[in-house]
């Protein structure tokens, strides 16, 4: 084999793989059907739009209430009455009929400031939905990028594979014609076919699971399965972070922290709400009533009263066996688990971030090394097939030299993926995942 025909081979790795663009997936195309199809984010928005209906002055006990009652009863009775002096009197059927209506109002004119923490609570819980819809998108977008270069990298390992099993099927040929003219040996021969076999295993397993991986991606993408298509094999690697940047921006951006502050302020709410129990209640009452009785056999055949009613009443506990003070107590223990929660919850994360900051930086710095070693390992391949060709080598040197080319070739991509996973996962921390779609 020609000297150009072996760099051909070996160029994918630091070169770009050009493929027609109409059948390559984007990256940011796929992200784009992601969040349209996606499940979880239109769940969110279900949910979304639940907390902006229930967050009224109406829901929060400002206004009043308004009922309107109308009936009508009918009686058709037997009655005997009994008098002094042995006298009776009975009716068969005696008939009454009674129309009554009412409309009655009731308002809370103030209930200890309840109805104003609970006003603030919906407010939260809307802004708490919001979060909850804001951690599905990036969580489905980080999703989305990770599976999209675990198929780049897989592809580029699938080339790698091709590209060795290539070689040793040609080595298996080139044995086999030595062997055939009688310059060769059959030990030589047998030698390059297990390494030829046990390289066309590798490549078999490493395409099922492609096919695995991008079907996949199609379930992230809520589409069917065996949806085909190209990725861009190309694995960019991320720039390098500093610790200290990246705790700010988790204080400041990181949606689950925010949304814990937010249930701690619930929290400080619900101790007040408890608290406002401690207040008188004023209530205003009103209503109009009109009701029309008749009875037509009767000495009264007609009695009919209508007009309004108003009326103002207050009214405060003055005990009830301490629960008022256990569910003030109990909602600042709560109030106290929360803030601790919170707590735990931001060391946790700038303990992650520091993690993720010293894998990102060592994995660029490992890409560098990587490069070169590749560099290194093909010319170094390059070589000892020339030599093979030529029979200055054995066999068990040139097998050596390929193995320490897709070492090479295998550890350059995983630095890579390391990078860019950890690169994800720091943007998923500080809520910068926006990036890969604007």
């Amino acid at each position: 084999m020609k000297r150009s025909s072996i760099k051909f081979i070996f160029a994918f790795v630091l070169l770009p793989i050009l493929a027609n663009s109409q059948d390559i997936l984007t990256l940011e195309e796929a992200i784009r059907i992601g969040l349209e199809n996606s499940f979880s984010i239109r769940i969110a928005r279900n949910e979304v739009d639940i907390a902006r209906n229930n967050n009224t002055i109406g829901n929060a006990g400002y206004l009043p209430l308004l009922d309107l009652n109308a009936n009508q009863n009918n009686n058709f009775q037997d009655r005997y009455f009994e008098f002094d002096g042995d006298d009776s009197n009975s009716d068969k059927g005696y008939r009454t009929h009674t129309i009554a209506s009412s409309a009655q109002l009731g308002w809370t004119l103030f209930d200890g400031f309840a109805m104003f923490i609970r006003k603030e609570k919906l407010d939260i819980y809307a802004q708490q939905s919001d979060l909850q819809l804001r951690i599905s998108v990036e969580n489905a977008i980080a999703k989305i990028v990770y599976t999209y270069y675990s198929i780049a990298f897989n592809e580029n390992l699938y080339k790698s594979y091709k590209d060795q099993m290539g070689l040793s099927r040609e080595r298996l040929a080139i044995a086999r014609e030595k062997s055939n003219i009688g310059v060769g040996y059959e030990l030589q021969e047998l030698q390059s076919e297990v390494d030829y076999r046990a390289d066309s295993a590798r490549y078999m397993q490493q395409s099922n699971y492609l096919i695995n991986i991008k079907a996949e991606l199609n379930r992230v993408l809520a589409r069917q399965p065996n949806v085909s298509f190209k990725v861009n094999t190309t694995i960019p690697v991320p720039k390098a972070e500093l610790s200290t940047d990246i705790f700010l921006k988790v204080q400041e951006q990181n949606p689950n922290v925010l949304y814990a502050r937010l249930q701690a302020k619930v929290s400080e709410l619900e101790i007040d709400e408890a608290k406002a129990s401690r207040y008188p209640t004023l209530n205003l009452a009103g209503a109009y009533n009109f009701s029309r009785t008749g009875t037509p056999n009767g000495q009264t055949q007609l009695s009919q009263i209508h007009g309004p009613s108003v009326g103002i009443g207050a009214s405060v506990t003055l005990f009830n066996g301490h629960n008022i003070n256990r569910r003030i107590k109990n909602a600042a223990i709560i109030a106290e688990n929360r803030k601790i929660s919170q707590e735990e919850l931001e060391l946790n994360l700038q303990s992650r971030a520091f993690q993720l900051v010293n894998d990102l930086n060592q994995s660029i710095e490992l890409v560098l090394v990587e490069v070169e070693s590749v560099k290194l390992a093909q010319r170094n391949a390059e070589a000892a097939w020339e030599k093979y060709q030529l029979g200055a080598i054995s066999d068990i040197e040139l097998r050596e030299s390929q193995n320490k080319f897709l070492d090479a070739q295998t550890r350059l991509i995983s630095a890579q993926m390391t990078s860019q996973a950890a690169a994800i996962e720091i943007k998923t921390l500080t809520g910068d995942l926006s990036s890969f779609i604007e």
